[in-house]
């Protein structure tokens, strides 16, 4: 056998084991902590409202959590007062929603499927110093929120619960 094909052979072996390792696995992604755009719309968002207040929204994909989406808001609120050099927040208001995504066709054939999302809008108010018991320091809420975020393994049945509660919510069959 040649040494081209023996290292094939041999780079193959432990792929094959990654791949099969991999099988049965949930492969339904959560929402992570980061910005949304057009190509992701799952994710954080922001509007500023004055210098003190912010409304700060987040998508999850169809996989993820109200739990978590409310987390990665509230992690960005606490990660825009870290920036802004606001030392305390607090949250004033809390919208829970559903974002429906229609069948889309193609004139060329082919279509997407419909999609439902789950989102979430805080309010949020800064102070440099705590108003009331309400306000909370950015600096150590983001500092645990992110981490929590980084660490979190959501299960199976977690996700297919937050899938189906959007689905119900656009009317969506499952």
């Amino acid at each position: 056998m040649s040494k081209c094909k023996l290292s094939n052979l041999l780079m193959a072996i432990p792929c094959a084991a990654l791949m099969g390792g991999c099988a049965g696995a949930d492969l339904k992604p959560v929402a992570s902590f980061g910005a949304s755009n057009v190509l992701s719309p799952s994710g954080y968002t922001q509007k500023k409202i004055s210098d003190t207040e912010y409304q700060v929204g987040a998508t999850g994909t169809e996989a993820t959590p109200k739990a978590r989406i409310e987390k990665i808001a509230i992690a960005r609120a606490a990660q825009i007062g870290v920036e802004e050099k606001l030392k305390y927040y607090k949250v004033t208001n809390v919208q829970y929603g559903v974002a429906c995504e229609k069948k889309t066709e193609f004139y060329k054939g082919g279509s997407t499927a419909p999609g439902s999302r789950q989102t979430v809008v805080v309010d949020v108010v800064y102070a440099k110093e705590p108003l009331d018991s309400g306000y909370v320091s950015a600096k150590e809420s983001f500092e645990n929120l992110n981490g929590e975020l980084d660490n979190e393994i959501v299960p199976a049945e977690q996700k297919a619960a937050a899938e189906q509660e959007a689905r119900t919510a656009c009317g969506q069959s499952t």
